[in-house]
């Protein structure tokens, strides 16, 4: 009986172990199956991306190498655009306005989100009125919103004049508008205005996922206001400001919108970014019509702009790193 038992018993794990085997051989067959048909469940919803982003990036990329008018076929030019291109020094000086605007950007608008949400963090009263127009301007397309600069900026009946005169900090009317320096700035302040809310709520959401532990901890060993905030809830919001200024970065860089209605690039272009410049070699009437080159022009733009915030997230990624590895060293000692 024993020895039948035994026999019984190997038989059935043999079965199992054939069993196994035989779901294994069947289940890469079934994964292959399923694979198929999700990928063919997907193709619906590539279509529109291929249509009307893959293929028109091809399309510009084609023409960079081309002379072509909007009338004539494309000629094959090669290299030509690209060559003309690093010899155009109005194309290099709105690449350096672009950087200046994203860098003003950052600089005054980062810190300036910060502060704001540092203070509706603090349970001030009215918080969600304040939160909701300082999340306003965001909002409001930003077109209209340089219309409206224009009109406030403007040297004849503006209403900043007005108002500075008024106060008796000014005693004629100023040209904001007509002159590099002060262009330039009213580019970058209204630009910081336009986008300092959605930075805000950024900031706020995620100090508010700070640990209230963490800070009675600081607090009972003596950390003021200012210690706690830097030395326990600034470092916590180390990965939404990198986001934040990605952010920032790409919204500089692809900044048209604002620069054509506050300044249409002015005075004489002194004031120009990227898009702008190259929107005039398509569109314009002076330049107007030189598809090939402002295609070229419209490579290298995107490739900048997307060099500056890969080289930025490889810094902030490698310096958040380092600082993991210093703390881990601290922890062990």
């Amino acid at each position: 009986m024993s020895r039948a038992k035994t026999k019984t018993r190997a038989g059935s794990r043999e079965d199992e172990r054939q069993a196994a085997a035989l779901l294994q051989s069947r289940r890469p067959r079934w994964q292959s199956r399923e694979r198929l048909v999700g990928t063919f469940m997907a193709l619906p919803s590539l279509i529109p991306l291929v249509l009307f982003a893959l293929l028109p990036v091809a399309y510009v990329v084609f023409l960079s190498f081309t002379r072509y008018n909007g009338v004539t076929s494309p000629q094959w030019i090669g290299l030509d655009n690209y060559q003309l291109m690093f010899k155009d020094q109005s194309w290099w000086q709105a690449v350096l306005i672009t950087l200046v605007f994203a860098v003003g950007q950052i600089v005054i608008g980062l810190p300036l989100s910060l502060l704001l949400a540092t203070v509706l963090n603090s349970g001030i009263k009215g918080m969600g009125l304040f939160r909701g127009l300082f999340f306003l301007p965001y909002v409001i397309s930003i077109a209209i919103i340089g219309i409206v600069f224009y009109f406030l900026l403007r040297p004849d009946n503006g209403v900043i004049n007005g108002i500075l005169q008024a106060l008796n900090l000014i005693s004629t009317d100023v040209d904001w508008l007509g002159s590099q320096g002060t262009a330039l700035a009213s580019l970058v302040l209204v630009g910081v205005w336009s986008n300092f809310g959605i930075n805000m709520v950024f900031f706020l959401v995620a100090l508010q996922t700070v640990s209230k532990d963490l800070l009675e901890s600081a607090q009972l060993d003596g950390a003021n206001a200012i210690q706690r905030f830097r030395h326990v809830s600034l470092p916590l919001l180390a990965p939404i400001t990198r986001v934040v200024v990605v952010l920032s970065i790409v919204f500089s860089l692809r900044s048209f919108d604002l620069v054509k209605t506050l300044t249409d690039g002015g005075p004489a272009g002194q004031t120009d970014v990227m898009y702008t410049y190259l929107f005039d070699y398509f569109f314009g009437t002076d330049r107007g019509s030189q598809y090939g080159y402002a295609s070229a022009l419209a490579v290298v733009a995107s490739i900048i702009a997307a060099v500056v915030s890969l080289v930025y997230m490889t810094v902030s990624r490698d310096r958040a790193a380092r600082e993991q590895t210093a703390i881990a060293k601290k922890g062990k000692r």
